[in-house]
């Protein structure tokens, strides 16, 4: 057996093996080798004994574990394990096609009493270790805009709005809106101030009034890791050095001979960095920034750079934005596995760019590798607890990428298929403005071009129309959203995904070739494709690169 690669993290269970769905069940997980056959976990409260023959003995329950995902070198096993007292004991039992080893805190070990093992522990789940999800957030579709960019200004994204409710958009993530001379905002002077450019906090106002009246939500954009070193602040600790008040919210050095060295944001020199580690720093932006948007309709935050964040931050962060609106969301921008960052002490969501990467590697290679895909998403969903997933941001593009347009090579069925593969899955996914339009623009500052309304409509409608359809099915069928189990059905051609709950089952069927293929479904039932609502048989003709959302029709 390959002990070396199987995996589990216990951690206190605060890590991603052990996912507390409630204080009476937690689902754990193990990672193996593919030399595994079949894992068993024997578990029970601690405390639980009677009196044997030989001694007290604990009593145990034993389940066999269910695979839940295949990459290329790995299996992972998942089971659901009641604990109705709140704590749990358990160890594996693994078996390869030689032998079966008990894997515990012990390590691995043969043949031995259940007493003498040292167990994985559960100790006790209190209310607070169990990660609250957003009530509303899992429905959300976000358009993100970029001001100057979309409609110039804030009321040309007021002027706009109906536009984006009939698209299906029930949720405006807004770029920063701040004073900054550059027109992305991101090099802050006075966070306290609307930029002139964009228009007034009159106008604010009245757009999150608006928005909040058709059911959107209003997220903004923030980085609370960098500043312009035009900043009032930094200009003030500058000149002052350490006698201003402000030189210890920024990570600022004077050497023996008087010079001055400041980190920054990458290497932009324009741009200095918080120190985030000092309290009033978190002072300043949480007790007059965050609150001052709020107090005028903000309902999420984006967080830029949320990883540069100090822990001690973002958790005042997070209990004063909880505490002041309880339905409010927190997603921070990280491009690398983020599940530590996900907790009720930290941040809500996560920007999901492993998606994007998923979807994208899989549409735009020429073989459509079928095996790869899967094997990337199922990686992906044991990186996170579902929870985690349901509650961040997926997107294919954004400010800091190539337009989906551009990554694939000005290609409409790849275009649709990305937007098919993002609007099906789990979490709270973030469209880039002009996608419905099918703009293009290559690396930043490309991709940021100002939006033409007066494109003709033959050019883009029918990308406008699947954004709008995929949106609106997302909505109709929850099962495609975050209230369906993922399953993979096997076939050599077709990529197919079951998405299903105790009310629902659909599937998503999606010809991976660059041809247009007749076939047999796997299913033998007839079904409707909810896209177009044509009855579809088992065998089926789909057009290169087509897809359809299957719902079984039972006679």
């Amino acid at each position: 057996m390959r002990t070396n690669e199987i995996v589990h993290i216990n951690g206190r269970y605060k890590k991603i093996d052990c996912d507390l769905i409630d204080q009476c069940h937690v689902c754990i997980r193990l990672k193996t080798g593919k030399d595994i056959r079949r894992v068993e976990v024997v578990y029970n409260d601690p405390y639980i004994r009677y009196e044997g023959s030989n001694g007290l003995v604990w009593p145990n329950y034993v389940v066999d574990m269910e695979r839940t995902g295949e990459t290329f070198d790995s299996y992972y096993f998942s089971v659901v394990l009641p604990c109705e007292s709140h704590r749990l004991k358990y160890y594996f039992k693994i078996y390869d096609d030689y032998e079966c080893l008990q894997f515990s805190e012990s390590g691995f070990t043969k043949n031995y009493r259940d007493d003498d093992l040292s167990m994985f522990f559960i100790p006790y789940i209190t209310e607070s270790n169990i990660f609250k999800e957003s009530k509303w957030v899992g429905n959300v579709v976000w358009y993100q805009i970029m001001p100057t960019r979309f409609n110039k200004n804030l009321r040309g994204v007021i002027d706009k709005l109906d536009y984006l409710k009939e698209l299906g958009i029930n949720g405006l993530y807004l770029n920063p809106i701040y004073y900054a001379h550059s027109y992305h905002k991101y090099d802050v002077i006075d966070y306290m101030q609307v930029d002139p450019e964009l228009g007034t906090e009159k106008d604010f106002k009245e757009l999150c009034d608006k928005a909040h009246d058709l059911g959107m939500k209003v997220m903004l954009d923030i980085s609370f890791t960098h500043c312009s070193d035009e900043n009032e602040m930094f200009k003030d600790a500058i000149e002052k050095r350490k006698k201003s008040e402000y030189w210890p919210m920024f990570k600022i050095e004077e050497d023996k001979q008087g010079h001055l060295r400041y980190e920054m944001f990458g290497m932009i020199r324009s741009m200095p960095k918080f120190e985030t580690e000092n309290f009033k720093t978190a002072d300043y932006f949480i007790n007059k920034v965050v609150k001052k948007w709020m107090e005028l309709g903000v309902d999420a935050w984006r967080l830029d750079v949320a990883n540069e964040i100090s822990d001690g931050m973002l958790l005042r962060l997070n209990n004063y934005i909880h505490n002041y609106k309880e339905e409010t969301y927190i997603v921070g921008e990280i491009w690398h596995n983020a599940t530590e960052w996900i907790s009720n002490n930290a941040l809500d969501g996560v920007t999901n760019y492993a998606v994007s990467r998923a979807i994208l590697a899989f549409v735009c290679d020429p073989n459509h590798d079928i095996w790869k895909y899967r094997s990337s998403i199922d990686e992906l969903m044991h990186a996170y607890t579902l929870k985690q997933l349901k509650s961040s941001m997926p997107l294919l593009d954004s400010h800091d990428t190539p337009r989906i347009r551009n990554i694939c090579q000005n290609d409409k069925d790849k275009v649709k298929l990305c937007l098919l593969l993002l609007l099906t899955f789990y979490g709270t996914p973030s469209i880039y403005y002009g996608t419905e339009r099918y703009m293009e623009g290559g690396s930043d500052p490309d991709n940021r071009r100002p939006t033409n309304w007066h494109e003709p409509k033959e050019s883009y409608e029918d990308i406008y129309y699947m954004t709008q359809l995929l949106i609106k099915l997302r909505k109709e069928h929850p099962v495609l959203a975050n209230e369906g189990n993922i399953e993979w059905i096997h076939h050599n051609e077709l990529l197919i995904m079951k998405r299903a709950n105790e009310n629902e089952t659909l599937y998503i069927v999606v010809n991976t070739k660059e041809y247009t293929l007749n076939t047999t479904l796997p299913m033998q039932n007839e079904f409707v494709n909810i896209i177009n609502n044509d009855t579809i048989y088992p065998n089926i003709e789909i057009q290169r690169l087509g897809f359809m959302i299957l719902k079984p029709i039972y006679n």
